[in-house]
């Protein structure tokens, strides 16, 4: 899969924000992640209660899913230990798991190891603990899948 952009965007804007995430492999700089908050919230008072039914309705599939393989976080970090399966680093159990908070980066996620999106369950064998920042960008990709192992490991 080749990078969005062939150029780098001017840092201010989404697109730039976009760069930095997704071809840069990197946070997002702080006027493009301003960029970002004033994109989302012109696109709240616009259209709402599109936005928030849209995820009430993901939401719902989520636990849906969820309520049909019931798996404890206690299960995932007694079977897997607490070692990010991506950049093989510690991860702190203390830092806080929710995007935007100071220090998340280093935060407990739960990883597919096979993304839901392509095709993977919620099953204690597909799942497995990541940093926070190594879940995101890794995104939808499964590791052994093209260079995203490569990149992130050697950069």
């Amino acid at each position: 899969m080749g990078k969005r952009h062939k150029n780098k965007p001017e840092c201010g804007s989404r697109s730039g924000y976009d760069w930095h995430r997704r071809d840069a492999k990197e946070l997002p700089c702080e006027l493009c992640r301003q960029a970002e908050i004033m994109y989302w919230r012109n696109e709240l008072i616009r259209r709402g209660d599109q936005i928030r039914a849209n995820g009430r309705k993901a939401r719902a599939k989520r636990l849906a899913a969820l309520n049909n393989h019931t798996i404890l976080e206690k299960d995932i970090l007694n079977r897997y230990g607490t070692t990010c399966h991506i950049c093989k680093q510690p991860i702190d159990l203390n830092a806080p798991r929710q995007t935007g908070k100071l220090g998340w980066e280093k935060g407990l996620h739960i990883d597919h190891v096979i993304p839901l999106s392509r095709g993977g369950d919620n099953t204690i064998e597909n799942v497995r603990p990541s940093h926070g920042y190594c879940n995101i960008t890794k995104n939808a990709t499964i590791l052994n899948e093209g260079r995203w192992l490569q990149e992130k490991l050697f950069d």
